[in-house]
């Protein structure tokens, strides 16, 4: 009987520990394992994103390269890119439906040293489709990624 208890007593330990640890990630205890995953987030969201996804962010001192996919069935002039209020590409890059490019943009900040991370917030794409100009997609989520 005294077996069964302390038995009993362990398991009850055991699923009220993993509750606690459950609970305390979720509330961002352990913030340094959540870390490598807002970059993993952020690609996961703009490369899901449309009618324009951003399939690969990269960034070179001041140069930032997109990987830029139509996800619209018409075609679309992506016309502008601005972080936090400041324009970084401006052009009249066409883009049919389906279709991926490579544009460069231009950030104000240089990005750091190779491996540096980097958040870019606010990030808005203008475009044209058809004959409405000026359409803005917003992200939720920052552009986050390691400088090359």
């Amino acid at each position: 009987m005294k077996g069964q208890v302390s038995t009993e007593y362990l398991v009850i330990l055991a699923v009220v520990l993993v509750v606690a640890l459950v609970v305390v990630y979720l509330v961002g205890g352990f913030s340094g394992l959540g870390a490598g995953s807002l970059e993993t987030q952020s690609k996961a969201y703009w490369g899901s994103t449309a009618p324009f996804a951003v399939k690969t962010v990269r960034v070179s001192d001041t140069t930032m390269n997109l990987e830029v996919t139509n996800n619209d069935l018409d075609q679309l002039v992506l016309t502008d890119v601005a972080i936090d209020g400041d324009s970084v590409y401006s052009g009249n890059a066409s883009f049919t439906s389906g279709e991926s490019k490579s544009i460069t943009a231009t950030v104000t900040t240089a990005c750091g040293a190779a491996g540096t991370p980097f958040t870019y917030n606010n990030v808005v794409l203008t475009y044209t489709k058809g004959t409405i100009t000026g359409v803005k997609q917003s992200g939720t989520k920052p552009f986050v990624g390691k400088c090359s």
